[in-house]
């Protein structure tokens, strides 16, 4: 009889390897298409579900069938917060969580333009990029919203 577990001191989790699961790759996490900024996500095939950045692993099912799925360039800003001290980085700068159309919820670098609407919640934001950085930009409400 073959000694298994406790009685060989292998723990039950010593055979388990972690998945693979974010594209970590050299390419960047958006695109510009058409003029606009789009972030480079993934969707399942078999449940639809939607993640940022790209995955091969669904995070509903642990299916690895995910494909390429381009989102963007517009947004709502759900929560946002300014940093006003930090030891790595120029201060004030703000960061917020934007809810986009298909339903991926993304942590994202906020930048007010000088001219434009004041960074606020349920504020539609939009898509930029600046060289490699992508952000988001409070843009103004249309009449009636």
């Amino acid at each position: 009889m073959e000694k298994t577990g406790a009685a060989t001191g292998a723990r039950p989790g010593d055979a388990v390897q972690p998945v693979a699961d974010l594209k970590a790759d050299e390419a960047p996490s958006f695109v510009m298409q058409d003029g606009e900024v789009l972030l480079r996500g993934s969707r399942s095939r078999s449940s639809g579900s939607m993640a940022f950045p790209q995955r091969y692993v669904c995070l509903e099912t642990g299916a690895r069938d995910m494909e390429p799925f381009l989102f963007g360039p517009e947004g709502v800003l759900y929560s946002f917060a300014t940093i006003h001290v930090s030891s790595t980085r120029e201060v004030p700068y703000t960061l917020g969580y934007v809810d986009f159309p298909n339903g991926v919820r993304v942590l994202a670098h906020v930048r007010q333009e000088p001219d434009g609407p004041p960074v606020a919640c349920d504020q539609p934001v939009k898509l930029c990029a600046e060289d490699a950085h992508w952000y988001v930009t409070p843009v103004k409400r249309q009449a009636g919203e």
